[in-house]
């Protein structure tokens, strides 16, 4: 499952997220007095919130690298992602705490507490606490998709052709009408049906239909193309032919209607 607005590209914002952590790390230890910090006099008290708040700010630093790689090794930011940004925050508050704690706070007291009690009895509590606020910073200043570059996908244009009988109407999409050809009092229309190519005959005639659909290019007066389907042309002798896509379907070019394809297949109009 993709969060992708968890994701901070900005450094600056990243440094945001950070400091709002140690800020409240710091209202969270002066007020609330964890682990015993009010049996501390009031300047070891005020050391260790402040210590402590660095520690958070620190740690959250240092992890703006991890969360880089980790979007550019899988190319998106998903819940195993953000799991795996916040166990790295945890192993590096435990590892940075851990120091602080022991040989700053406690000037390396032989009797403090091991590695192992203060990562599962302050520190993964202590995280669990900032958690909701810091996934609240993230996902605000999180990346969001711009509106103006967002790509719209084009809409597919429904087309109805139909004959002289009112039974004989086909409905498709612009894209699956392959090439039109005249057969006497006729017109035998191909089409993309789930990919394979199909013909129907109308009573119709083949000016009708491209004065109806000014998409298609008269390629020769028994002949209407979609220029979608092109594919290359091939020469024969005296003859030159259009292949069409799919099936390689072979299209006569008369001599009338070639200038005017070659231009248009060598620079279309967008």
């Amino acid at each position: 499952m993709q969060i992708q607005n968890f994701y901070i590209q900005s450094i600056r914002k990243q440094l945001l997220v950070g400091f709002f952590i140690g800020f409240w790390l710091f209202l969270f230890f002066y007020y609330v007095e964890p682990f015993d910090l009010y049996e501390l006099p009031k300047a070891e008290r005020l050391l260790a919130c402040f210590g402590y708040a660095m520690v958070g700010i620190l740690t959250y630093i240092i992890t703006i690298p991890i969360q880089r790689f980790l979007y550019k090794f899988s190319g998106k930011w998903s819940i195993v992602q953000e799991l795996l940004f916040i166990l790295s925050m945890m192993i590096f508050s435990g590892g940075i705490g851990y120091a602080f704690f022991k040989f700053i706070l406690l000037e390396n007291d032989p009797y403090a507490h091991k590695f192992s009690y203060f990562f599962f009895q302050q520190v993964i509590p202590t995280v669990f606490l900032i958690l909701p606020v810091m996934l609240f910073l993230r996902w605000m200043f999180g990346n969001r998709p711009n509106s103006e570059t967002i790509s719209v996908e084009p809409k597919e244009t429904n087309i109805v052709i139909k004959g002289e009988n009112k039974a004989e109407v086909l409905h498709i999409k612009e894209a699956e009408l392959v090439f039109i050809e005249s057969a006497n009092n006729y017109v035998k229309v191909h089409y993309l049906l789930q990919d394979e190519l199909k013909s129907d005959l109308f009573r119709n005639k083949i000016s009708v239909l491209q004065a109806q659909f000014p998409f298609l290019l008269k390629t020769h007066r028994s002949f209407l193309i979609n220029p979608a389907h092109f594919l290359e042309w091939k020469r024969e002798s005296a003859q030159t032919i259009l292949i069409l896509k799919p099936n390689v379907t072979e299209i006569p070019v008369s001599k009338t209607y070639k200038k005017a394809l070659v231009q248009h297949f060598i620079n279309p109009v967008e």
